[in-house]
């Protein structure tokens, strides 16, 4: 199955066509992880989004026509990394902007502004 999502992880392994299960074991090794290498991040080989989260939940939305904006938020346990990143598999990209947006905590910057 092709999914054109690709898993890249902070201790040096990917996975191209990532299933929803990739994501869900990318979770779980980045609690095992130290807090250097304890984040991964998604992106779709067709879409200019990219979606990241650190071992300490926090998450990072990457967007725009070059990549260069970018909003974070702290999220509050595992099920709302998973949510997210289900919207991110749905390729759910305005909700997924939409909801980190309303969240209390979230900060938007550009990244090359």
């Amino acid at each position: 199955m092709t999914t054109n999502i690709w898993i890249e992880k902070g201790w040096g392994d990917s996975v191209e066509n990532a299933t929803f299960d990739d994501i869900k074991s990318a979770i779980e090794e980045t609690i095992r992880m130290d807090e250097e290498h304890g984040a991964f991040w998604v992106g779709h080989m067709e879409n200019e989004f990219v979606l990241e989260v650190h071992k300490n939940l926090d998450l990072f939305f990457v967007y725009g026509e070059n990549q260069d904006e970018q909003i974070q938020t702290k999220l509050d346990n595992l099920e709302d990394v998973k949510y997210f990143f289900k919207l991110y598999f749905d390729n759910e990209f305005e909700k997924l902007k939409t909801e980190i947006e309303l969240r209390p905590f979230t900060y938007k910057k550009l990244t090359n502004g």
